[in-house]
């Protein structure tokens, strides 16, 4: 019975130094959502769309455009049929886009900022992953939401005011037309890149 005790601890105790030594470091294969994630991306890149990074923060004051805004219009629900195909599993949307301030024009270089209050689907959900996608000279936002953890857990308000940034130095100068997607009423505007 001791040899078996012994056995089992030496083994134990070698499997965690190896494993601990040998490990990669960040998170491990998640078969289900990086195979999901590579099929998107090889679509989206077939089909001539570029994921662009973007900055998000929140909470945010509402803020007033020091320049001219720009006119912001109702768009199409949901991804649209352009994106739809698309992905291989379809993100999870904000229920609605209620309220978006962005100015008209930003100088090449600098980042453009845009505010919008979107509605949550639930008071379990929070915005989890934003993500930009450009096509020649459309922009679409895809904010997709996340389950809270635990059971308890809620948020404090339907909605929510958020702010992004888009660094412009790597678009070229011309007209933009940028959209952020919803389950119902999304947002679409269009501004200048001089």
């Amino acid at each position: 019975m001791k040899y078996i005790v012994a056995a089992i601890v030496v083994f134990v105790v070698g499997y965690t130094l190896v494993n601990v030594y040998f490990r990669k470091p960040g998170r491990g294969f998640r078969p289900y959502e990086d195979m999901n994630s590579r099929a998107t991306t090889a679509r989206l890149l077939a089909a001539g769309w570029q994921k662009l990074p973007v900055e998000a923060r929140r909470p945010v004051e509402k803020p007033a455009v020091d320049d001219a805004p720009a006119a912001v219009t109702r768009a199409a629900v949901g991804l649209g049929a352009d994106l739809e195909s698309m992905f291989a599993e379809k993100p999870k949307l904000l229920a609605s886009i209620e309220r978006v301030v962005a100015p008209a024009a930003v100088p090449r270089g600098s980042d453009y900022y845009a505010y919008f209050t979107a509605t949550l689907p639930t008071q379990k959900a929070l915005i989890g992953d934003l993500a930009l996608y450009r096509k020649g000279n459309e922009l679409v936002l895809i904010p997709s939401t996340e389950p809270l953890p635990g059971k308890d857990l809620m948020s404090r308000w339907d909605d929510s005011t958020y702010h992004i940034s888009i660094a412009t130095e790597k678009l070229p100068t011309g007209r933009y037309q940028m959209r952020i997607v919803a389950k119902g009423p999304a947002a679409a505007w269009s501004f200048n890149i001089k």
